[in-house]
C-alpha cells in the first residue's frame, strides 16, 4: 500500500493545497484519479486491488463503473477477470437506443459498482438507482479511496455495502511515514475530514416523511383517503385482479379485502360485466375498506377521454375511485379528464399518472417521466399519484407512488417482457408507497395467506424506509 500511495502522490493524483469541492467546501486535499489512465502500471495495480475487494463475493455477475473516471478501471477489471461489464451513461442520448445503461444482462443478475473516490456516496447511489430500475441487483460497491465523510454509512442505508482499497487516514499515514507530507499537513487534512461528515441529500422527502405528515400534505381527497386506509389497515398492498370474470373478481375481493387498500381491475377484459355487478363490488369495497382502481390507461384527446370516463357501456365514473392515464397526450388531457371544474368526479376519483412501466424496453424515458411528473404536480387537484419504478425528480409528499411488477416468487419476469421485483426492493430501492401484486397472488393456491405475506412484507419495508431515512 505504501508503494501505491507514493506512486499516486508522485503523479499528482493526490494533491495538497486549497480546492473547492462540488459541494462548495474548501478542502486541503484533492484526489485526481483521472490521471491514472496515463500510467498503465498504476492502472493495472489499482484494478487488481479493487478486484480483490469484490472477488470474495461469489455472485459477481456484472460490474459497472461510475462515469467517468471509474470506467477505464472497470473495463480493465472486466477484461482481466472475464466478468461482463455494463456501461452507464450520465445522460441518455436523444438518438439511437436512448438507453442510460448499455450492455447485455438479465433481471436478477448481481452487479458490483466500481468507483474511484467516495465522499457522500451520491454518484454510486445514482448508478445503483438506474441499474435497479432494470431489475439488476446492487448490494456491493468497491472504491479505490473512501474519504470517510459519510459515504459508507449513507450507502448502507440504501442496501449497498462499500469496500475500499484505501481510507483517507491510511493514505495520509502512509505519505507522512514516507516524508511526502509533514505532520502539520496530515493533521490539517484529518481535521477537515472529521469536520465535514455529510449525508446524501434526498431529492425526494416523500420517501421518509410519515404517512400522517403526507396525509396532511395531500391535495386530493382520494389520496387523503388512501393514506388513512394505509395507516388503519397497516397495508400498502394493491392487488391486480386481472381476471376475465367479474364474479371471480368479487369472490377474490371478498376473501382478500381485509388485507388490501386498493383492488386494481381492467374493466374491458371482463366477459360478464354489468353495472349491477359493479355495485356488488362497490359494496365489498365499502365493507372491507379498500379503493377500486380502473387501470384504463386513458391516452387520447380530452374530449374523448371524458366520454370514455363518463359514458359508454362501462360508466367508469360511477364506480371507480382511481383511474390510470398516460400523460403522453399532454397536460390538457389531464386537466380536463374528469370534465369541467364543477364536476363531482374531480373530487371523488383520483387520476394516477403512468410515468414508468414494468415492462422491458418500455419507451417511458427519463426525460418523458420527468416532464410528465411536472404536469402531474400542476394538476394536483386531479392527480392522486403515479405509477413508477423510481421516484421522479419533481415529486410531492402528498401524492402516492404505485409500483407494479411485484412478485416474490420470481426475480426475473415472464416471457412477455414483464419484469418483477420483491416487495422490499419495490419499496426500499424503487420508492414505492403502494406495491401492485398480480399473478404472484391471484394464481397462488391460498390467496388469503399469500395476501397476508405480501401485506406484511410491503408494510415492513415501508415502515423501515420511513423510520430509517
Amino acid at each position: 500500500m505504501d508503494e501505491l500511495a507514493t506512486k499516486l502522490f508522485d503523479i499528482q493524483a493526490v494533491k495538497f493545497g486549497s480546492f473547492t469541492l462540488k459541494g462548495g467546501q474548501v478542502s486541503p486535499i484533492y484526489f485526481d484519479f483521472r490521471l491514472i489512465i496515463s500510467y498503465p502500471a498504476i492502472l493495472e495495480k489499482v484494478a487488481g486491488l479493487l478486484w480483490k475487494k469484490c472477488a470474495y463475493n461469489a455472485n459477481v455477475d456484472l460490474i459497472c463503473g461510475v462515469p467517468y473516471t471509474a470506467l477505464p478501471i472497470a473495463t480493465l477489471i472486466s477484461v482481466t477477470n472475464r466478468v461482463p461489464m455494463l456501461l452507464r451513461r450520465k445522460e441518455a442520448k436523444d438518438y439511437g437506443t436512448k438507453k442510460l445503461i448499455e450492455g447485455d444482462f438479465r433481471p436478477g443478475m448481481n452487479c458490483i459498482i466500481v468507483e474511484d473516490v467516495v465522499t457522500t456516496g451520491t454518484s454510486v447511489l445514482e448508478t445503483a438507482v438506474e441499474l435497479r430500475k432494470l431489475g439488476i441487483l446492487v448490494t456491493h460497491a468497491i472504491v479505490l479511496l473512501d474519504r470517510r465523510q459519510g459515504g459508507k454509512e449513507n450507502l448502507a442505508k440504501h442496501g449497498i455495502e462499500l469496500s475500499a482499497v484505501f481510507h483517507v487516514e491510511e493514505i495520509m499515514a502512509s505519505l507522512e511515514k514516507q516524508s511526502k507530507v509533514d505532520h502539520k499537513v496530515a493533521e490539517e487534512v484529518m481535521d477537515f475530514i472529521r469536520g465535514h461528515q455529510q449525508s446524501i441529500v434526498s431529492r425526494n422527502p416523500r420517501l421518509h416523511e410519515s404517512l400522517e405528515e403526507r396525509r396532511s400534505s395531500s391535495k386530493h381527497p382520494i389520496a387523503t383517503r388512501l393514506f388513512e386506509l394505509m395507516m388503519a389497515k397497516k397495508s400498502n398492498l394493491c392487488v391486480a385482479a386481472d381476471l376475465t370474470s367479474l364474479d371471480e373478481v368479487i369472490k377474490l375481493a371478498e376473501s382478500i379485502g381485509p388485507k388490501i387498500v386498493v383492488l386494481k381491475i381492467h374493466v374491458d377484459i371482463l366477459e360478464d360485466f354489468s353495472l349491477a355487478k359493479m355495485k356488488q363490488l362497490r359494496k365489498v369495497a365499502k365493507a372491507h375498506e379498500f379503493l377500486i382502481m380502473e387501470d384504463r390507461k386513458f391516452a387520447d384527446i380530452a374530449n374523448t377521454v371524458q366520454q370514455q370516463f363518463h359514458g359508454g357501456v362501462y360508466k367508469i365514473s360511477e364506480w371507480a375511485d382511481l383511474i390510470t392515464a398516460h400523460p403522453l397526450a399532454g397536460p390538457e388531457m389531464i386537466t380536463h379528464l374528469f370534465g369541467d371544474s364543477s364536476s363531482d368526479s374531480r373530487r371523488t376519483c383520483g387520476c394516477v399518472l403512468i410515468l414508468e412501466m414494468s415492462t422491458k424496453n418500455a419507451l417511458t424515458s427519463q426525460d418523458y417521466s420527468k416532464e410528465a411528473a411536472k404536469w402531474g404536480l400542476i394538476a394536483s387537484d386531479i392527480v392522486a399519484g403515479f405509477v413508477g419504478q423510481s421516484p421522479p425528480d419533481a415529486d410531492f409528499s402528498g401524492w402516492i407512488q404505485f409500483t407494479p411488477g411485484v412478485n416474490s416468487a420470481s426475480k426475473s419476469g415472464d416471457s412477455k417482457g414483464q419484469q418483477y421485483c420483491s416487495p422490499a426492493e419495490a419499496v426500499l430501492e424503487r420508492g414505492a408507497d403502494i406495491i401492485i401484486v398480480g399473478r404472484g397472488l391471484i394464481k397462488s393456491s391460498d390467496v388469503v395467506a399469500t395476501a397476508e405475506n405480501y401485506r406484511s412484507e410491503g408494510w415492513t419495508a415501508l415502515t423501515k424506509r420511513i423510520t430509517n431515512p
